[in-house]
């Protein structure tokens, strides 16, 4: 007969596996590898220090994917490395704050995707300026094309501004999430 410990244990590892299997499943939307996602999940809902040899055998997956997704996790700096006294081990430890971890994945996505986004619209917006300017045999389509990816670099740069910003100081991304979700339930308990 299993006993009470037994069955919470039990429970507690189901709990992990669901979670951990969720946080892979994200890990598109993260735009990082399943495996990366698993590591940083399991190390995110434990709290616990585990070294790499602890997560192959928590995960099931192999000692050369736990190290290139340590890596990878180290990078974004999204779990980190600590030692304990007499230990020669490497552990690996996430934060349990989970505005930090936003902030985190959040600056990385934009590091990676908006930047260079960013920066190749601002190369063809110059490349069509010099182009256009004080040439008036130029097509119609040109112009609006010009005019397109000026305003898609005008709202990106203004989301960058406002993204850096918040990531300055998580406290700031809070702030700012509350003040929007207080004004949100105020509008629907204003409203008739």
């Amino acid at each position: 007969m299993p006993t009470r410990q037994s069955t919470t244990a039990d429970l507690v590892q189901a709990v992990q596996r669901e979670f951990v299997d969720l946080w892979g499943s994200m890990s598109s939307l993260w735009g990082v590898s399943p495996a990366m996602a698993r590591i940083h999940g399991l190390l995110f809902l434990t709290g616990e220090s585990l070294t790499a040899d602890e997560i192959m055998e928590r995960l099931g997956i192999s000692r050369g994917n736990v190290s290139m997704n340590v890596g990878r996790l180290l990078e974004w700096g999204l779990i980190r490395r600590v030692r304990r006294p007499g230990d020669r081990r490497e552990y690996y430890e996430t934060s349990g704050d989970v505005w930090e971890m936003f902030t985190t994945v959040a600056a990385q996505r934009k590091r990676r995707e908006i930047d260079p986004l960013l920066h190749t619209l601002r190369r063809c917006e110059e490349r069509l300026a010099a182009q256009v300017t004080g040439d008036t045999s130029i097509p119609d389509d040109l112009h609006h094309q010009r005019q397109r990816i000026q305003d898609l670099v005008r709202v990106l740069s203004l989301m960058d501004s406002l993204s850096q910003r918040f990531f300055e100081s998580r406290k700031s991304l809070r702030a700012a999430i509350d003040l929007l979700t207080s004004e949100s339930s105020m509008d629907t308990q204003l409203r008739p």
